[in-house]
C-alpha cells in the first residue's frame, strides 16, 4: 500500500542526522506523548489518544485537511519526534521539557526515527510511510521565545510522515516497521 511521494526540497540529508541510535539493531519503541493545536500559532494540547485519517491527518490538529496528496504535500500530515532527543535538546538549554514547545504531533520513545524514513510502520493500528526528516523552522523560535531551541533541534528535529490507513492512535501504543510485522506473521 506504498504511496508515491515527491522528494521535498527542504530534506535534511540522511548523514546529518543526529538522532536516537538504539545500542542494537532490535528495537521496540512506543508513543510517549501526543500533541495537537486547531491553529498554527496556537498552544499544542496534550491528548491520551487521536483519531488518525488517511491522507488527512490527525483529527483536530492543524495540519488536518480534505487531502494532502492533492496538494501533493502528504509529509505534512503528521510529525514525530524522538523522546530521547527532547530529554537532550532540554538539558542543553537549561530547560526540565521541551516535548509540547517543540510543535511535533507524536513524541516516540525507543525509536530511530531515521530506520521509518522511506519505510511503511504502524503506530498503534495505524499505518503510516516516513516521508522525510526535518529542521526546526523560525516559527518554533517565535512560538516558544526560546531562541536556543532551534540549535538544540538542529539536524534531529523530527520525522514528517504520511497517514496511510485510519484509526486511533494512543499512548503507549507500539511503534513497529512493517517488515517487522511481516516477519511476526510469517512465524506465527
Amino acid at each position: 500500500m506504498a504511496q508515491a511521494i515527491r522528494p521535498m526540497p527542504e530534506e535534511m540529508p540522511r548523514e546529518l542526522w543526529r538522532g536516537y541510535q538504539p545500542v542494537n539493531s532490535t528495537w521496540q519503541g512506543n508513543v510517549k506523548d501526543i500533541f495537537i493545536t486547531p491553529a498554527s500559532a496556537q498552544a499544542m494540547v496534550a491528548v491520551p489518544s487521536v483519531r488518525a485519517v488517511a491522507d488527512r491527518g490527525l483529527e483536530g490538529d492543524r495540519f488536518y485537511r480534505e487531502s494532502w496528496n492533492a496538494v501533493k504535500r502528504s509529509d505534512k500530515a503528521v510529525s514525530l519526534i524522538e523522546d530521547e532527543v527532547l530529554a537532550l535538546a532540554a538539558k542543553e538549554i537549561g530547560v526540565e521539557a521541551i516535548g509540547i514547545l517543540t510543535r511535533r504531533n507524536i513524541v516516540t520513545r525507543g525509536v530511530p526515527l531515521i530506520e521509518l524514513l522511506g519505510r511503511e510502520f504502524t503506530v498503534g493500528n495505524v499505518l503510516m510511510r516516513g516521508i522525510r526528516l526535518f529542521e526546526p523552522c523560525g516559527h518554533l523560535v517565535a512560538v516558544t521565545k526560546i531562541p536556543a531551541i532551534f540549535k538544540a533541534l538542529e539536524h534531529r528535529s523530527g520525522l514528517k510522515a504520511a497517514v496511510l490507513s485510519d484509526g486511533n492512535i494512543r499512548i503507549g501504543d507500539s511503534i513497529v516497521l512493517e517488515s517487522a510485522n511481516a516477519a511476526v506473521a510469517a512465524a506465527g
